[in-house]
Parts: C-alpha cells; sequence; structure tokens
C-alpha cells in the first residue's frame, strides 16, 4: 500500500509540473484559450478511438508488465522530444500534440491496468483507504505542482522540466516493478479464460456487461451531462483569469493548486469515514454542487482587485476538489468490490470513455465562446459560466426525474456477461 501511494506520488508530482508548465508554454506561444484544454480533449479523443483495445488488453496480459511497457513509452518519447526541441524548434506544436497523444495512450493502459489491479495488491478491507491515500499521493503533489510549475518555468529552460518528468518516471518504473501484484489473487490465473478470446470479443462482453446495469448506465449518461459542462473549467477558467483579468502566471497557479488542496482534503477524509451506502445516489450530487461553484466562479468579476478575485476562486476550487473527491472514488471503490475482477479492466476503461467522450465537444464549443467574446470580455465570460451551471444542473435534473431512477438503491446485478 505504501509503495503503491509513493509510486502515485512522484509520478503525478513529476507530470503535473510537466502538464502546467505545458500548457503555460502553448499560450504563451499561441495565445489559443485551449492551450490548457489541449491535453484533456487529446485524452478523451484518445480514450474513444482505442475503447475496443485497452480494456481487453488490460484484461488479458499481467497487469504490472502492462504498466512497466506503457511507462519505458513515456520515457521514451520524452526523450526524444528533448532531444527535437534541442536541435529545432520547427513546428513545436505539431511535435507537441504528437508527444501528448503519446502519453495519453500509455497513460490510458496504465491508468486502466492500476485501477482494475488494485484488488489484487491489498485486502478487501484495504480498499478505501488505498483509494484515499493514491488520491492523497496525487494530489498531494498537484497542490505544490501548479506553483513549482509556474516557478520552474520562469526561471529556467523548458528541457529542464522535461528532464524532470523523465526522472520521475523512472522512479516511478522502479517503484512499480517492486509492488506485488499478486498479493492477494493471482494476476495471471484469473486471465487464462481471457487468454484464448479475441480483444474485440471481450471488448463486445464488456459492452454488454454494461447494457445490463441499469445504475451504471444511469450513472454514466449523467456523467456525460456532467463532463460536457465541466469542459469550462479547462477552457473558461484560464481564459477568464490569464487573458481577461490578466493574471500573472504564478496567481494562476494558486487557484490550481487550490483544486488539488480541496482532492486532498477529500481524500483524507474517505481515509477516516466509513462506506457510503448509496455511491451513485452521491456520485450525481456533482450536478448540484459544481453549477454553483460556477456561479460562483462568475461573481468573482464583481471585485476589481486579483488578490481578492484569487482568493475568491481559489476557495471555489478547494470545494470543487473536495467533492469531487468526496463523490468519485466511493463510487469508484463500489465497482472495484462488485463488478467481477476479470472484466473490471474493460468496465472501468468503457466507463471512462463513454463518460468523457462528449467533452471533446464540450471543450471546442467553449474554445469558440471564450476565443469570441461579444461586448465587455468579463461580463461575457461571467455570463457563459452561469449559463454553463444552470444548464448542468437541470440536465441531470430532468433526466433522473422523468427516468424516476431510485438512486439510493443502487445495486451491481449479478448476470452472466455473455453477448
Amino acid at each position: 500500500m505504501i509503495k503503491s501511494a509513493v509510486s502515485s506520488l512522484i509520478g503525478s508530482l513529476g507530470s503535473s509540473i510537466f502538464s502546467f508548465s505545458l500548457g503555460l508554454m502553448l499560450m504563451e506561444r499561441t495565445g489559443l484559450s485551449i492551450s490548457f484544454a489541449l491535453s484533456i480533449m487529446v485524452s478523451a479523443l484518445v480514450s474513444l478511438f482505442f475503447a475496443p483495445l485497452v480494456g481487453p488488453i488490460v484484461d488479458k496480459q499481467s497487469r504490472k508488465a502492462v504498466i512497466l511497457l506503457s511507462q519505458s513509452i513515456v520515457i521514451m518519447a520524452l526523450i526524444l522530444y528533448t532531444i527535437y526541441a534541442y536541435l529545432s524548434d520547427n513546428h513545436i506544436f505539431l511535435v507537441t500534440i504528437i508527444l501528448i497523444v503519446i502519453l495519453r495512450i500509455s497513460d490510458e493502459f496504465t491508468s486502466t491496468a492500476q485501477e482494475s489491479s488494485k484488488a489484487n495488491i491489498v485486502l478487501e478491507s484495504d480498499l478505501q483507504k488505498l483509494s484515499g491515500y493514491q488520491e492523497l499521493s496525487s494530489n498531494l503533489s498537484g497542490l505544490f505542482s501548479s506553483v513549482m510549475g509556474a516557478l520552474l518555468y520562469a526561471v529556467f529552460p523548458f528541457s529542464i522540466l522535461i528532464g524532470i518528468e523523465i526522472l520521475t518516471e523512472l522512479l516511478t518504473l522502479v517503484l512499480t516493478w517492486s509492488i506485488d501484484f499478486k498479493f492477494t489473487k493471482s494476476d495471471n490465473m484469473e486471465f487464462n479464460d481471457n487468454l484464448e478470446v479475441s480483444s474485440w470479443k471481450l471488448f463486445l462482453e464488456g459492452l454488454h456487461y454494461l447494457k445490463v446495469q441499469p445504475y451504471l448506465m444511469v450513472a454514466m449518461i449523467a456523467c456525460m451531462a456532467i463532463n460536457f459542462f465541466y469542459a469550462i473549467t479547462f477552457v473558461g477558467l484560464p481564459s477568464f483569469l490569464l487573458q481577461t483579468l490578466q493574471f500573472n502566471s504564478l496567481q494562476y497557479s494558486v487557484t490550481q493548486g487550490a483544486t488539488s488542496l480541496g482532492f486532498i482534503l477529500g481524500a483524507y477524509m474517505l481515509t477516516r469515514k466509513k462506506e457510503t451506502d448509496t455511491p451513485v445516489y452521491d456520485l450525481l450530487r456533482l450536478s448540484k454542487i459544481l453549477p454553483l461553484i460556477f456561479i460562483g466562479i462568475a461573481l468573482s468579476a464583481l471585485s476589481s482587485s486579483n488578490t481578492v478575485i484569487m482568493i475568491w476562486i481559489s476557495i471555489l476550487m478547494i470545494l470543487n476538489g473536495l467533492s469531487n473527491s468526496l463523490l468519485n472514488i466511493p463510487f469508484s471503490i463500489w465497482m472495484q468490490k462488485n463488478v467481477p475482477t476479470n472484466i473490471q479492466g474493460r468496465v472501468f476503461h468503457l466507463l471512462g470513455v463513454l463518460c468523457t467522450c462528449i467533452q471533446p465537444i464540450g471543450i471546442l464549443i467553449y474554445v469558440a465562446l471564450f476565443d469570441n467574446k461579444i461586448g465587455v470580455p468579463v461580463v461575457w465570460d461571467s455570463f457563459i459560466f452561469i449559463i454553463s451551471g444552470i444548464a448542468m444542473y437541470l440536465a441531470v435534473f430532468l433526466y433522473i426525474r422523468f427516468g424516476k431512477f431510485d438512486l439510493k438503491e443502487a445495486v451491481i446485478i449479478d448476470r452472466e456477461n455473455k453477448v
């Protein structure tokens, strides 16, 4: 458990610093509001394109081997990117996009394998603690990485930041190698039946499993609506703060670090509290909390002081991280305990893909809205945040209301997952 948490801390620290500084670099060179959302958008498209492959491969192969291979590919890609950036500055935007695609493909395999192997590395009674500690470790790095990324980007060449990311990936690789992925169950024996089945058939079995789980389908569709409007935080927030309000990179990094602080508080609280009996109902409470945060961001424009706005936005981002952590993690734990282990890779990946597949559309719409402001920019930005919050709440509320779903009684139905 400790090795897994430390691995998450080191890996997240390096990748968070690199991702934040990469966003600053692209924003500085292009001035486009999509700069910070590019990685999210590419990730969603990669997830959708590789959906038939990732889950089945993870369920057929040793998950430890999948993680180690993916991390090795990331290291090689970063080394090649560093060499190219050193030799030439031509087409750096295109090369950066290619790097992001490679990183996101590797991340798809790594994150799916990690999520579906938790039941193999700790006892069932420790699953919530493991998830809490991993979230705590991951977001502890996020708390400092935004500020560190802004400071390091201002002081050192971008190549130094790439070097830091390569070093942390190497350390994570070594730690992952030392983790026992057969602590509670055999990581090989339980997948023997999958080895003789084609990846496409395994993908269809995973899809069928989701179709016969009504509460997973409800959660997925509602989360699609939430994620569509949540895309405003990847596009609208940096545009609002960096371009409209003229925040400097350090001020913006403080607001991003606040989100991680919220995740840390939520993860710590999860290690201390009892497991919830209503994970699906709790998850969809996000559709009530996030709209209030969006409206709060809009109201920050009433102040003329960037320092006051920074503090106010930081408080809202703490609430954002806190609510996401407290409501998302118990839902994942509920699935880890109730979804059959030999199909978890497919189920987790498919849910992730389907929940976020609509996000690129949201990103493109918000890019158009924030890059083509009408009238006074601060009023326009605030208006978009308020409308987005109201629309998110109504979309999920009407779907649940007219569907007449009893989310407090949500269960995973024990059925044969055959097509």
